[in-house]
């Protein structure tokens, strides 16, 4: 599955950072992590981290997947509020969904404080502003912000006077955080380097996940190295190939709908500290945007679905979003599209992401169908992943079991 098309602006304005690529698996690995991403990279970093000899497979290169093309918004909220989780889920299991997500935030923002360091400003805590720009949504995020109040959460509804202080047009907003700004693909190369540099981490480029097997209480696994098939073992295994697992676990996404993002990143623009937001429209077909740290605006949206890319979709909507950006600042700002391109994520029906323990086999762990939040739940994935190699409990986490 293609999972982007276009001019990726990540890999393009990225410090480069090398990483300890081995050339072969090692024989004696507790877990094997398949996948480099996001997932990957964190799962990886908290096991080796917590003392497990962890080997990582990419079948492409490092970081070439969903990670390149993610435009690093970390949000706590999702694409549902409390509110509406709440109906759907009851009130106990949405906040416990959200306290989680928090958490993850947290989690992020800590982890920062242990990476490899670059030159390169690449992480950056920030508040988010959720915004009305359509009148009829205006008791939406009053009553998201309200519930929010109500469960102990720093919040505050933000009218229309007060947003224009922000340069902000819309018709009122959440104001929530902390949240954090970031390169993920920078993020996740330093993930690696300090997972392979300080806990012993191995990483191997070019092995293809073809199937796990239990023989005789092992977990055979079926690897393609440069068309040679070979066999191993490993005690545990991370499936962590977001939208393109393995056809073995194809069956997790069976309730995952696949879409097309798109995202315009802009010429160098005058964006004030006032402005450095992570803001968000609510609307079915919503645009967001941010401020990179070279002084530009990412502006993302106009989802629709779809599960294959041609070349051309890159430039589908590049007008588009700059001008529904553009809209939603009172001056507005002089600018055009210099990086555009396209991309494909998943969303579960319900909007909760699908990761946990495989069900027919109590040895693997799957992370899919993450959603536009891929971060956030990544993060409540490894967390979850380092208990369950501990032996803890998960019932804190059963709203995103795979068998759902």
């Amino acid at each position: 599955m293609k999972l982007h098309t276009g001019n990726l602006y990540w890999p393009a304005n990225t410090e480069p950072i090398s990483l300890k690529i081995d050339n072969n698996i090692r024989e004696k690995s507790d877990v094997l992590v398949v996948g480099s991403g996001m997932s990957g990279a964190l799962a990886s970093y908290e096991l080796s981290k917590n003392g497990y000899k962890v080997t990582l497979i990419e079948q492409n290169r490092i970081a070439s997947g969903s990670t390149s093309a993610n435009t690093g918004l970390i949000q706590y909220m999702s694409d549902q509020g409390v509110k509406k989780f709440s109906e759907q889920i009851g009130i106990e299991n949405a906040v416990k969904f959200y306290n989680q997500s928090k958490e993850a935030v947290s989690d992020l923002i800590a982890i920062e404080k242990d990476l490899f360091v670059i030159n390169q400003k690449n992480f950056k805590k920030s508040d988010s502003l959720i915004l009305a720009t359509d009148k009829k949504k205006i008791d939406d995020v009053k009553d998201e912000t309200k519930m929010q109040k109500e469960i102990g959460y720093d919040v505050n509804y933000v009218d229309r006077q007060e947003l224009e202080s922000y340069n902000i047009s819309a018709y009122g907003g959440l104001k929530c955080g902390p949240d954090i700004n970031l390169n993920p693909y920078n993020f996740v190369l330093r993930l690696l380097k300090t997972a392979s540099e300080k806990y012993n981490l191995e990483i191997v480029e070019g092995v293809k996940f073809i199937k796990a097997n239990k023989e005789s209480n092992k977990n055979i696994v079926t690897l393609d190295i440069a068309g040679n098939k070979i066999k191993t073992s490993f005690k545990k295994i991370v499936i962590a190939t977001g939208y393109n697992p393995p056809e073995q676990f194809q069956k997790n996404l069976e309730n995952v709908e696949i879409y097309k993002t798109y995202v315009a990143v802009s010429d160098l623009v005058e964006i004030s500290d006032k402005e450095d937001l992570l803001v968000w429209e609510v609307k079915d077909a919503y645009t967001y945007f941010k401020k990179t740290f070279d002084n530009r605006l990412m502006i993302g949206g106009f989802d629709e679905k779809g599960d294959k890319l041609k070349e051309k979709d890159a430039l589908k909507y590049e007008k588009d979003l700059v001008k529904s950006a553009n809209s939603m600042f009172v001056e507005k700002k002089q600018m055009h599209a210099d990086y555009n391109y396209a991309a494909l994520f998943g969303i579960s029906k319900d909007y909760l992401p699908y990761m946990g323990v495989d069900p027919e086999n109590e040895d693997i762990f799957v992370v899919c169908g993450v959603g536009g939040n891929g971060t956030v739940y990544s993060k409540i994935a490894s967390t979850m992943i380092v208990k369950w190699l501990k032996g803890e409990s998960l019932s804190d986490y059963h709203t995103y079991r795979l068998a759902r």
